[in-house]
């Protein structure tokens, strides 16, 4: 069968898009203003209630003057809370170098904690001031008496940045493996239909020079019927290219292509030339190697019916068991030899098939060839059945069945 696509060019799925992408890195998306907004003012909620319960009473000052004063303490962090998040991302605690990152980190809280605490100091006093005049603080307040308060909320902040960053990095990494994964199951896919474009590319010279031989022989013995086998050749490769280059077809459609080559066959034995098919009806739409039945009926024409004075029978069976299809392939002819199969020479055309089967059913076929009681030569094959979905508005009994001869 003559393919379209050169074999020197597989059709290997684009990785270039997958790479790509590969090498850039997701932007780290921090909570913007809003999300810090609503979470300073919850823990500063949370705080003050906390707070409640431990400051001595005071009738002056009342509970809702007190609780708005200390969530404005934390209001400042919403613009410090992002400069801390990247001075952890650039000095990094799981890192290799957390130690020395660590020291970093409290080299540095100290003047932004000393730059929070007065803002924070001058917040509460002015909340408590607008809410509850009375109970304004008497005296000049400490405008550094916040910053251990402010110490912990910058180490807060950097646990929260290096969770972030975390959560950030694992996330790319299933990312990244998911794209590595489809990569690899793309660069298979590629690498095992670069291998069946090689075995096909090798089986077809074979078969057209098998033709071409046979009719050059016959076009001195019986002209006009080397002319009808050219037409036959002529259809056959027509109908190989209609399978753009697909490694699967219908065996309905495979039966017909068949059918093609032993018609020219038996232009050139005559009578003395038989092929019988018998194909399960709920098989016929079942899903084949193309180029299956061919180089098995012709190996068996060349090799099995060779010295054979008797009519050549050849009987191709495709049945059901189970969740598998079998294929046989029977012939009367000489039959294989009494010596080791597994060390028998084999032609092109079978070893290609068993090279194809290999490659497109790992582990999930069966090929074997063996002399039957009765004479001749038995090949057997076992694929997976899986039927092809059928065109819309069609149904299986509207496709064309197999006839037995």
């Amino acid at each position: 069968m003559i393919e379209r696509r050169s074999v020197t060019e597989p059709q290997v799925p684009d990785r270039v898009a997958p790479a790509a992408e590969s090498g850039r890195q997701a932007a780290l998306r921090y909570p913007g203003p809003g999300r810090l907004f609503i979470l300073w003012t919850v823990v500063g909620i949370l705080s003050s209630l906390r707070f409640q319960f431990q400051r001595p009473s005071n009738p002056e000052i009342g509970q809702l003057g007190f609780t708005l004063a200390f969530i404005a303490c934390y209001y400042p962090w919403i613009a410090l809370t992002p400069l801390v998040f990247r001075i952890e991302k650039r000095f990094p605690l799981g890192s290799g170098n957390w130690p020395l990152n660590v020291g970093i980190l409290s080299i540095i809280s100290v003047p932004v904690c000393l730059l929070a605490s007065p803002v924070m100091v001058g917040l509460f006093t002015a909340v408590l001031s607008a809410m509850e005049p009375a109970g304004t603080l008497r005296g000049r307040p400490n405008l550094l008496s916040h910053f251990p308060f402010a110490e912990v909320i910058f180490w807060s902040s950097v646990a929260g940045g290096y969770f972030i960053r975390t959560l950030n990095q694992l996330r790319e990494q299933e990312q990244k493996a998911a794209r590595l994964a489809l990569e690899k199951s793309q660069l298979e896919a590629g690498l095992k239909q670069a291998q069946l474009d090689v075995l096909r590319a090798r089986l077809n010279p074979h078969f057209l020079f098998n033709s071409l031989q046979n009719i050059s022989v016959m076009t001195k013995q019986d002209p006009q019927t080397a002319s009808r086998m050219l037409t036959r050749l002529g259809d056959l490769l027509r109908a190989a290219l209609r399978q753009d280059s697909e490694p699967e077809s219908t065996l309905r459609d495979e039966i017909d292509l068949t059918r093609t080559y032993v018609s020219m066959e038996q232009m050139r034995f005559g009578d003395r030339l038989e092929v019988k098919f018998s194909v399960a009806p709920e098989v016929r739409m079942a899903m084949v190697p193309c180029f299956i039945l061919q180089p098995l009926i012709e190996n068996a024409v060349i090799h099995g019916l060779r010295g054979v004075r008797k009519t050549g029978v050849i009987a191709v069976t495709a049945a059901r068991a189970g969740q598998d299809l079998v294929l046989t392939i029977t012939d009367n002819g000489i039959g294989l030899p009494d010596e080791d199969l597994s060390k028998m020479k084999i032609g092109i055309g079978v070893g290609s098939t068993r090279e194809r089967l290999s490659t497109m059913y790992p582990d999930r076929h069966t090929f074997t060839m063996r002399r039957p009681p009765e004479g001749g030569t038995e090949v057997r094959i076992v694929v997976p059945l899986r039927l092809a979905e059928f065109e819309e508005g069609a149904s299986p009994d509207e496709q064309p069945a197999v006839a037995d001869r």
